[in-house]
Order: structure tokens, then sequence, then C-alpha cells
């Protein structure tokens, strides 16, 4: 069973604050498109 990767793990990774991976995953406003990519893409490399 795989481990879970959470979102301090993606937020260090990406080099953003954890509020910003939450807001990201969840589809909110209040991050830029570029930073809402990044998180997403780093969040997939590490599943």
């Amino acid at each position: 069973m795989r481990r879970r990767v959470t979102i301090r793990e993606i937020a260090r990774r990406a080099g953003v604050s954890e509020s910003a991976v939450s807001f990201a995953l969840n589809n909110r406003p209040g991050v830029s498109e570029y930073t809402r990519r990044l998180i997403l893409q780093v969040a997939a490399e590490m599943e």
C-alpha cells in the first residue's frame, strides 16, 4: 500500500506555502495559474 503524500511535502517540494497547496488542490481562488499548475504538477509527480 502506498503512503499518502501530504500537503506539507508538496509545499516543500514546490517552494510554496501549505495554504497555497490547499487552495490549488481544492480549486479555490487565491493562487496564480502558474502556481496552481506547478503545485498540480508536483503533486502528480509525487503520487
